[in-house]
Formats: C-alpha cells, sequence, structure tokens
C-alpha cells in the first residue's frame, strides 16, 4: 500500500528535549499514519520521540536520541521522527565539523 506524501502524517518539527507524553492505546484503534486497524496480529507501536502510535510498517525505523537520553540503545520512532531524527544529526555533524578543528590542522 503507498501513500501519498500530502496525506501522511508528518511530525511536528519543534521538539523539547523532555520525553514526550504517550497516547493511551485504548484511546486509538488505527495508525496515525497510514490508518489501518489495529488487530492482535496488527499490533501498536509508540513512537519514542512524539509519542503517538503506529503500526509495524510506519515505525520500522529505530535510532539513538541523545536528547531524550536514549543514547546507546536504538529505540522505535515512526517513518516522520525518523527523517527528523536523522535531519537533526547531520546538521549536528555539520556544526561539529565546522566548530572543530580536523586532526590533520592541529
Amino acid at each position: 500500500m503507498e501513500f501519498d506524501e500530502d496525506t501522511s502524517f508528518k511530525p511536528d518539527p519543534t521538539f523539547t528535549n523532555s520525553r514526550p507524553k504517550w497516547v493511551d492505546d485504548d484511546k486509538v484503534n488505527n495508525c496515525t499514519k497510514c490508518k489501518v486497524n489495529f488487530t492482535l496480529l496488527n499490533r501498536r507501536h509508540h513512537c519514542r520521540r512524539c509519542g503517538l502510535v503506529f503500526c509495524q510498517k510506519c515505525s520500522a525505523n529505530s535510532c539513538k536520541i541523545p536528547q531524550l537520553n536514549y543514547n546507546f540503545v536504538p529505540v522505535r520512532v515512526c517513518d516522520g521522527c525518523f527523517r527528523m531524527v536523522s535531519i537533526e544529526s547531520s546538521s549536528s555533524l555539520d556544526l561539529k565539523q565546522i566548530f572543530s578543528p580536523g586532526l590533520n590542522q592541529l
């Protein structure tokens, strides 16, 4: 099943350094992104970055989120948050390269 980018879930680009409040399982009957119904076989998964509920297909990625103290073990995130974390990580790497001299420059 393909999803139209215009109608798919987009995470809030504003990000705080506190863990999100998770949406209650019993309040959600379908995936936040693709709207597929949850069943015994199609289970709910919480994104550790935004706290919303997704199916396996829409939350198949995992990554470390140091800002939320997920420093050592990658945790489940939704597709949208995975993209955001990837952008944040690459941005911080770029800044480190700009502000930290390389070994060959010392």
